[in-house]
């Protein structure tokens, strides 16, 4: 991740630039939390081995895809960019950090107790084998010991 500045009267042509594979670059995402809103630039089309491994915040609201945006696969460079009254504002990473952190907590506080229990019942059925027929706890083999670091620092 690196920052970069652009040119906020055509923020579009001034990312295509940008991006190292020279894809054509869209507004796929924008958030808005208090009176920021935050916008994801980027590629939603390309070739295996060309995904970006990012995932976005949820709930992102787009103009033309259909998928949330913490599912959506993405391609090439990604641009974030966050504006106050339509213009572009300073963004660095820590900005982007502290708000990304912000949405994926209010994510998980959306959370129902029933996910959360649904959540512990798979982990829990992960420790059940089946045996003619009969379910059995699954032994572990735990090995308790530890090894001695025989490096010389």
């Amino acid at each position: 991740m690196k920052e970069v500045k652009v040119n906020g009267n055509n923020i579009l042509k001034s990312l295509t630039k940008l991006s190292v594979n020279n894809d054509t670059i869209s507004e796929l995402y924008s958030w808005k939390y208090e009176n920021i809103t935050t916008r994801c630039y980027g590629s939603y089309d390309g070739e295996a081995g060309f995904e970006n491994k990012h995932e976005l915040p949820p709930n992102g609201i787009s103009n033309f895809l259909e998928e949330d945006s913490s599912e959506k696969l993405l391609f090439g460079d990604i641009f974030i960019a966050r504006f106050k009254d339509d213009k572009l504002i300073s963004t660095s990473i820590s900005d982007y950090g502290e708000f990304y952190n912000l949405i994926f907590n209010d994510f998980d506080d959306c959370l129902s107790e029933e996910d959360i229990n649904d959540d512990t019942e798979e982990e829990d059925s992960s420790d059940i084998s089946e045996s003619d027929g009969d379910y059995s706890y699954a032994e572990d083999d735990i090995d308790d010991n530890l090894d001695y670091d025989n490096t010389d620092y």
